[in-house]
């Protein structure tokens, strides 16, 4: 076993190399992530005895690596650019939340028997990641101490959504075209929304490569140490607000400071942050409680989302909603901003593509709070 802390940060890290090289090469790899990549390596190499499954360095490393991922991605939250997403994507992703929150409560009533007592806490996570992404999903799901094995099963199921849900809505797309077509409002199309079109490399490579200063560098490098300190701080003087939601909202915030606004290296220094977090969740999970799990939260999984879709399809068709708007603010909320991109371009709404990553960028601030919101809200449902 690798267990003397500099041999086992190097390994790690060379691991997250690894990962990454497999994801420029394999499309299959570039279907479920390098950050997946990194979870189920954790969960091998822990299994199988090359790294610890716990300790006080495995600690550490989880400790700061998500504080340090939510500060720098949710500093790219420019609140100025609602106006460039428009009213109607913004109201259009309001109601994707709404449909996760009720997707995730009424899914978790129904699978609390059969998921066991952590269910709230898989409630809120879940309704993290519908309403943000993979970055929501550990930050509520850390800071519920969800337990690991349970957390790595849980974050394998969710990462497996976003593609079936993406063809899902092609789908969907085809066959309630003519529906809504019927029914959307002669300016459905807000004349704030960005015509340009969007390369989907371009903005994967903002997450994965590029330069960035010393000073940037460090400055960054200081931002998320100072908001973990203050966050800890408001956290002992109102104990009742959790320490990541002090987090997301120092960082909510600073990013609208415009010298802040302008450092360059946040999206890919927090996405390194994350590979190292998910390796540390996967090295704490026994593989035999992963797959025991996996069925019954891949089922709920699936429960929330279809609840998510029937809502918000269905108040957007009451409200005369234009059908790209419903199904890009939909794939920003499950997938991310990423996801909501690659979808645009399949369908060639490439006047809603630019609206729907703003709004999905959005989600990396606001899925915090929906999900702190619907966890606690279970614990007071659900039977002890």
């Amino acid at each position: 076993m690798i267990a003397q802390p500099l041999l086992l940060l190097a390994f790690l890290l060379l691991i997250i190399a690894a990962a990454r090289q497999a994801e420029e090469r394999f499309p299959v790899i570039q279907k479920i992530s390098s950050a997946v990549v990194c979870t189920l390596l954790g969960i091998l190499l822990a299994n199988i005895g090359l790294i610890p499954r716990g300790g006080e360095f495995m600690s550490s490393l989880s400790r700061y690596a998500i504080p340090y991922a939510i500060v720098l991605f949710v500093l790219s939250t420019r609140l100025a650019d609602l106006k460039t997403a428009g009213p109607r994507m913004v109201v259009g992703f309001g109601i994707a939340g709404f449909g996760t929150f009720v997707g995730a409560f009424t899914a978790s009533l129904l699978f609390a028997g059969l998921l066991g007592p952590e269910t709230w806490k898989l409630g809120g996570t879940f309704a993290g990641a519908f309403w943000g992404g993979g970055l929501n999903f550990a930050a509520v799901g850390q800071g519920l101490e969800m337990t690991p094995s349970l957390f790595a099963g849980a974050f394998v199921v969710d990462n497996l959504s976003t593609v079936p849900w993406m063809l899902g809505q092609v789908a969907l797309a085809s066959a309630l075209a003519g529906v809504f077509l019927r029914r959307a409002k002669p300016d459905a199309l807000d004349a704030a929304a960005d015509d340009s079109e969007v390369d989907t490399d371009a903005l994967r490579r903002t997450w994965t490569e590029g330069s960035i200063s010393i000073t940037h560098l460090a400055i960054l490098a200081a931002i998320p140490l100072l908001a973990l300190a203050a966050a800890g701080l408001f956290a002992r003087v109102l104990p009742g607000v959790p320490e990541v939601l002090w987090l997301t909202t120092l960082a909510l915030i600073l990013g609208q400071i415009p010298a802040i606004q302008r450092l360059q290296g946040s999206a890919m220094l927090s996405y390194f942050a994350l590979h190292l977090f998910f390796i540390v969740i996967g090295a704490g999970s026994d593989v035999r409680e992963v797959v025991a799990a996996g069925p019954w939260l891949f089922f709920y999984m699936i429960l929330i989302i279809l609840i998510h879709a029937a809502v918000l399809y269905g108040i957007g068709w009451l409200l005369r909603f234009d059908l790209a708007t419903i199904t890009l603010s939909s794939q920003a909320a499950v997938g991310g901003p990423g996801s909501a991109l690659a979808l645009g371009m399949a369908l060639k709404w490439k006047h809603r593509i630019a609206p729907a990553v703003i709004m999905g960028i959005f989600g990396y601030g606001f899925g915090n709070y929906l999900g702190f919101g619907v966890a606690y809200l279970l614990r007071g449902v659900l039977p002890g």
